[in-house]
């Protein structure tokens, strides 16, 4: 397979994979927001933070 045919091939492949992570990170990126940042500040978890 010459080299034109190869980066044609897969980087085509490539560009799916991309293009549907892409949309994945678009799509979880509401469900997962709230568990990567809860609505506790660090001054809370220090001690004597939240007098």
């Amino acid at each position: 397979m010459a080299p034109k045919d190869w980066l044609a091939r897969y980087g085509c492949t490539a560009l799916i994979v991309v293009s549907f992570a892409f949309i994945g990170a678009i799509v979880a990126w509401p469900l997962l927001h709230p568990l990567w940042a809860p609505q506790v500040t660090i001054a809370q978890f220090a001690p004597g933070g939240s007098r």
